[in-house]
């Protein structure tokens, strides 16, 4: 759905409410962000600027009011919101304006306002054991660049983020279970800001040890690129309204549109090869599995698969070595490999994606 979102409305003079600076050629910004109380509240909080800048038609003057649309309804993000959610979402929003002083008359035509700024999100959950470090891994096997309309790519955090990257659009893939993590040490090396209202998940997400959660987004900066995006996916719409744009039916499409391109610059043949790396993850997912019987495993799996690999002299060797018997004693701490899944959870996504069913915590509380 739609995670963050900048909405504009112009304004005929500056609210007193505001503390003013002025920058660069003649553009004046105000701010009126959440105190230091209102953070240490635990409770989220829009932020307010003003714009005041010279066009050819004369100054325009301006109010941007951004914010998460789900930390704002339900104090995190990783609860998803759904089109019957507009109405609370508007009334929580004029409550928290309110809160930060915003009197002046603004929240009764909010709906109406201009969407210059959004990001298009969705959380995939893996309850299999597969890390999202996994699934970054394949989506580095792209040939990204010359797939897709972008000038940077990177993999950040050893392998935790990947951004792909134009002047206006960013599409990012971050585990989000370390990225809140990662806030609570230094929020300025997090991936996402304004974590504070949901660091309470924490401990009760690790506790998950079977649940990791790909965030996949789609960060569009201004209106000629949000344009750009609508025309591609096939939407046609002249109002970019918040009302018009708050629609699982246009972030579906934005979604899917950026990961089929994603997903086709992915060479599909050697995702689920055999190989001892991917037996490796795949033994750590086996719920027998402990430290022990994943190395005796990919000891055996080596072993046998070697060139001119012979089982009689190896187990001969072997209970030489240590005591007869030894070998056989040790093949029962192997377990069996399974078949590589890489394809299946690239697959998984798409069809997360295409259901566009809200995640919700709370249908995971009984996952180990």
């Amino acid at each position: 759905m739609i995670d963050t979102i900048r909405l504009a409305f112009d304004v005929k003079k500056p609210p007193q409410s505001f503390n003013f600076i002025t920058s660069k050629n003649g553009v004046i910004k105000g701010f009126i962000n959440p105190t230091k109380e209102m953070k240490a509240s635990g409770k989220y909080y829009p932020r307010i600027t003003y714009l005041k800048r010279p066009t050819p038609n004369g100054n325009q003057q301006q109010i941007l009011v951004e914010f998460s649309i789900p930390k704002l309804l339900y104090g995190n993000n990783f609860d998803e919101v759904t089109d019957t959610d507009f109405d609370a979402i508007l009334d929580t929003l004029c409550r928290a304006l309110h809160e930060m002083g915003i009197l002046f008359r603004f929240p009764a035509t909010v709906a109406g306002y201009k969407v210059v700024k959004i990001d298009y999100s969705k959380n995939i959950i893996f309850e299999d054991g597969t890390t999202v470090s996994q699934i970054l891994r394949l989506l580095n096997l792209a040939n990204i660049k010359r797939a897709m309309d972008i000038s940077t790519s990177e993999f950040r955090n050893g392998g935790q983020i990947c951004h792909l990257h134009t002047n206006q659009r960013d599409i990012a893939f971050y585990d989000k279970i370390a990225d809140l993590k990662q806030s609570k040490t230094s929020e300025k090396r997090s991936e996402e800001k304004d974590n504070r209202c949901q660091l309470s998940l924490l401990d009760w997400l690790q506790s998950k040890r079977n649940l990791a959660v790909l965030r996949f987004e789609i960060r569009l900066n201004g209106v000629k690129e949000i344009r750009a995006n609508l025309a591609r996916t096939g939407i046609e719409t002249d109002n970019l309204t918040f009302r018009q744009m708050f629609s699982s039916e246009i972030s579906q499409k934005i979604l899917l549109y950026w990961w089929n391109q994603i997903l086709s610059a992915i060479p599909k043949a050697p995702l689920d090869d055999r190989t001892i790396e991917q037996v490796f993850l795949g033994l750590l997912r086996n719920k027998d599995a402990t430290p022990q019987r994943v190395l005796a495993t990919l000891g055996m799996y080596a072993l046998s698969n070697s060139p001119n690999f012979d089982a009689r002299f190896a187990k001969e060797v072997f209970d030489h070595r240590f005591a007869n018997g030894s070998w056989a004693r040790s093949n029962k701490l192997v377990l069996t490999p399974e078949i590589p899944h890489n394809l299946r959870h690239l697959l998984q996504i798409q069809e997360a994606i295409q259901r566009m069913q809200p995640t919700k915590l709370k249908d995971y509380q009984d996952l180990l």
